[in-house]
């Protein structure tokens, strides 16, 4: 078995340990910030509750590189930093917003009691390099009494020169829900709103995100606790948004709720506004509590990724991806041919395009030994095999025509996008590569354009491949 043969090329995983949330994704003074959750060195569930973050940092989400961890768990948040979200001021001081969690020795269910949940800011002005002391805000006495010790997860933004927050909360009647907060200084912050459903949709809604995408309001959240159904909510806890109505400082109706991603392996997304003005979004590409395994743990010492950062654009009321334009500066050696073929990575990281001149008709695309997908002019499935899938079996999607694919394939992970980011699918797999890292992708798409480029690997990941020598 070859050294490192599941680390990426393309995606951003930890450089050991365990990786989870995105985190604090910025832009400031030109350069982008990208933290995640993070427990370093141990990858195995004993060593997750003692998480902090990681950070990397770059011109661009291409260049970027690891910076090491920012802060430890202290007296605040002794028990993880957990999630939350950065805003940058004027002067380019970046602001983080956390979750600090510490739970209480003795018998708790760590729901109802047994757990205190800290609202956190630290700040940097020089980029990452230095950080503030900690900073409580308010936490589990000043949060409602209806809530559970469940809530977390702060995302903050402003709006005409007020700071608005949302997090995350567990009612105790079981409902998932969202509280709305304000502040004119970042620093002191009353109650708002608690926004819900009528009906409970969910028994927690954790990361929420509330943003304005082309002339509409979008609050994105992830409800655990949904039965699952033949085409909606397939995973243990979902991720999606939905399109609000009326003022932020009213009472909002939800829309219908949206999917981010229907595959097996996407969570706990958070979006940000870049100086180009692009709504950026990039995932967690695993899951909290999955019914299904991932080798690297045992075989190479870390554990799960990003997802690759995607543009949002508006399509009606629903939301599309596609990923960042900066991906393609990693393509080489193109390959173009129709219908049918046979095309080989030496390397396992692709980027293929498709066209499909009958949008309903029939197709069929293996990837490796274990990973197929197909389109019957009515429902596109993805489905593993046991021994690449590791527990995980089918996912499928509604669809009434594919006009076009996209397949990003990195050695042990795909995001497939169709439509132009209509339906997005992404899975962790993991094929045993009998010599290097050596994929064969065939392609049974009668009708199809198709384009097939290698990927080279980015700066932050090269030096795994460097490894290997």
């Amino acid at each position: 078995m070859q050294k490192n043969q599941w680390r990426l090329a393309f995606h951003l995983m930890p450089p050991d340990g365990w990786l989870n949330d995105p985190n604090g994704l910025c832009e400031a003074n030109g350069v982008y910030h990208v933290y995640f959750q993070y427990a370093p060195n141990t990858p195995a569930p004993d060593g997750r509750m003692a998480r902090t973050w990681g950070h990397y940092a770059g011109p661009d989400l291409i260049n970027l590189t690891y910076q090491g961890v920012p802060f430890w768990p202290e007296t605040l948040d002794r028990d993880g930093c957990y999630s939350g979200s950065a805003f940058v001021e004027d002067d380019g001081t970046i602001d983080l917003y956390y979750t600090g969690n510490i739970k209480e020795a003795g018998d708790y269910d760590y729901i109802h009691d047994g757990r205190i949940s800290n609202t956190i800011l630290i700040q940097t002005q020089d980029g990452g390099k230095t950080y503030s002391e900690k900073r409580r805000l308010f936490g589990t006495p000043e949060y409602p009494k209806d809530c559970t010790r469940h809530v977390r997860d702060p995302k903050v933004w402003q709006e005409d020169d007020q700071y608005y927050m949302v997090l995350g909360a567990r009612m105790q009647d079981d409902h998932g829900a969202v509280l709305f907060y304000e502040s004119l200084d970042g620093l002191s912050w009353r109650l708002l709103k608690i926004e819900s459903t009528q009906n409970a949709f969910g028994y927690m809604w954790e990361c929420p995100d509330y943003f304005e995408l082309e002339g509409g309001t979008f609050l994105s959240f992830c409800p655990q606790g949904l039965g699952a159904e033949p085409f909606r909510y397939q995973n243990n806890h979902q991720a999606g948004y939905c399109r609000l109505q009326g003022a932020l400082r009213e009472k909002q109706l939800f829309r219908p709720f949206y999917e981010w991603d229907m595959g097996f392996d996407f969570y706990a997304p958070q979006s940000f506004s870049d100086e180009r003005g692009r709504r950026i979004l990039i995932g967690w590409a695993g899951l909290p509590d999955k019914p299904y395994g991932n080798p690297t743990v045992d075989a190479e010492g870390w554990e799960n990724c990003l997802t690759v950062p995607r543009v949002l654009f508006r399509n009606g009321e629903r939301i599309c991806q596609k990923p960042i334009s900066g991906l393609k500066r990693l393509r080489t050696d193109p390959v173009r041919f129709s219908d049918s073929g046979r095309w080989v990575m030496p390397d396992a990281a692709g980027d293929v395009e498709l066209a499909f001149k009958d949008s309903k008709a029939a197709w069929q695309i293996r990837i490796g030994s274990g990973v197929r997908l197909t389109y019957d002019g009515r429902v596109v499935a993805l489905r593993l095999d046991d021994e690449a899938g590791c527990g995980r079996k089918i996912r499928k999607a509604k669809a009434e025509a594919i006009r076009n694919a996209r397949l990003l394939i990195d050695r042990s992970i795909l995001e497939v996008y169709f439509n132009d980011g209509e339906t997005v699918m992404t899975t962790r797999y993991y094929e045993r590569f009998a010599e290097g890292r050596r994929l064969e992708v065939r392609f049974n798409c009668e009708g199809a354009e198709i384009y097939a480029w290698r990927m080279q690997s980015m700066p932050a990941n090269k030096i795994y491949d460097e490894g290997e020598n």
